[in-house]
């Protein structure tokens, strides 16, 4: 069984069945065939609607024999056949959020089907007279865990919105210990269900939630996390330094992580560490635990999945190999130049500092179809302008803060009926 879910990292091609198109001949035949044996007149053969039916008939036979479906790690490639050539499109796999496979009356009985793939950028795309039993079929139903059963009635349940919220920044980490258990869990009991962390790994190859290189400022031991085996580093405190009800707080693991808040959460895990195992160790351990399932959802939604990097190779690495999670770069500046990177390397999400981000660099990414979020946010009055200027998401130490200013806020710029001082911090 093991075998058969195992997805396969090779090109896989297909043609479109030319059976796609007999629906278009039956009331042809009909007309030639029917016709004659009823009225005896066979004049209808030389008649000119063969020759009409011959060139409509005609160029939907090479466009199909000009047309290919290819599936490749890390997008699907579509020729599409016309009478005076064919056109190359491309769709990452990460723009893809699920697919349908769409039977037809002619489709069950001459075993086509058509394939409609719900894309981020380009709305409903489908692909015509796919083969039912090809391996390119079967294949694209294993990368996205099974077809949705109806795409349209899937998007009226499941809406992708504008809406303006908050990511709890390294769990809810200005009330607790960042990256603790103590932290994430206090944002699940306070309604916060996005939680940003981090991961980097062991000297013995273990991936574990912590944000800095070294273990100095987060707990009573000392040492970079690349050179502290998992044993010595669970045998420090990660809490007593915020506070002392914290004390004996351990460091998670990320496996831990996956198997405690499994379903609850919208995780958005950001590679920290530039090791180029990190992602091969992140992957496996998200498969195993069963994360594939979710990494479909928008950062919208939960549950969900969300792989962020400040490095470029780390998120390419992650996406070559879990194609189907979502990913974002984390970067200073939003600048055109890295919303076309971004954009034409299948990456769905661009973080940029919040005082780095202008409306024209928000609105240039969101028509490149990227998911904008930003970090960094100080006050108040910026909360404002990111929201105004069409940011989705801030991370935040005190998503609280941020969450009453977008429930409480408005027409008048006031929250909870107060008017908004300036410099009034909420986070970084």
């Amino acid at each position: 069984m093991e075998s058969q879910n195992k997805i396969n990292n090779e090109e896989i091609s297909v043609k479109p069945s030319y059976w796609g198109w007999l629906w278009f001949l039956v009331p042809w035949i009909i007309v030639i065939i029917v016709y004659p044996l009823i009225s005896g007149d066979i004049a209808i053969l030389e008649s000119p609607l063969i020759i009409f039916a011959a060139i409509v008939v005609v160029p939907r036979i090479i466009s199909t024999y000009r047309t290919k479906y290819t599936l490749t790690t890390n997008q699907i490639e579509i020729i599409q056949g016309s009478l005076l050539g064919s056109q190359k499109y491309d769709i990452p796999l990460t723009k893809i959020t699920q697919a349908e496979s769409k039977l037809g009356i002619f489709g069950k009985t001459l075993g086509y089907t058509t394939l409609m793939l719900d894309t981020i950028e380009h709305g409903v795309v489908p692909l015509n007279y796919v083969p039912g039993n090809s391996k390119f079929i079967k294949e694209v139903e294993l990368r996205f865990n099974g077809f949705t059963t109806d795409i349209k009635a899937s998007k009226s349940q499941n809406i992708i919105t504008d809406e303006f919220g908050a990511v709890a920044h390294r769990g809810y980490s200005s009330k607790a210990p960042e990256n603790t258990f103590s932290a994430f869990d206090l944002a699940i009991e306070s309604n916060f269900n996005f939680i940003e962390t981090d991961v980097q790994l062991t000297a013995d190859n273990i991936p574990v939630i912590i944000h800095d290189d070294k273990i100095d400022r987060t707990s009573n031991g000392k040492g970079k996390v690349s050179d502290l085996k998992l044993n010595e580093i669970k045998s420090y405190d990660f809490g007593n330094w915020f506070d002392k009800k914290y004390k004996d707080e351990k460091i998670p693991t990320l496996s831990e992580m996956l198997k405690k808040y499994a379903n609850k959460i919208h995780l958005v895990l950001e590679l920290k560490s530039d090791q180029s195992s990190l992602t091969k160790q992140v992957s496996a351990l998200i498969e195993n635990e069963g994360w594939e399932k979710v990494a479909g959802n928008p950062l919208s939604q939960v549950p969900g999945l969300t792989i962020i990097s400040f490095h470029l190779a780390q998120v390419l690495r992650s996406i070559e190999l879990l194609p189907v999670v979502r990913h974002g770069w984390l970067v200073t500046e939003l600048t055109d130049t890295d919303i076309d990177i971004a954009s034409k390397l299948g990456i769905q999400g661009i973080f940029p500092h919040a005082k780095l981000a202008s409306e024209h660099s928000v609105k240039y990414a969101k028509e490149k179809g990227l998911f904008v979020g930003v970090w960094g946010i100080e006050n108040a009055e910026e909360v404002a302008m990111l929201k105004k200027i069409g940011v989705s998401v801030v991370t935040t130490d005190s998503p609280d803060e941020v969450d009453d200013y977008i429930h409480n806020q408005t027409e008048e710029g006031l929250i909870g009926g107060e008017e908004i001082g300036k410099g009034k911090k909420i986070s970084k």
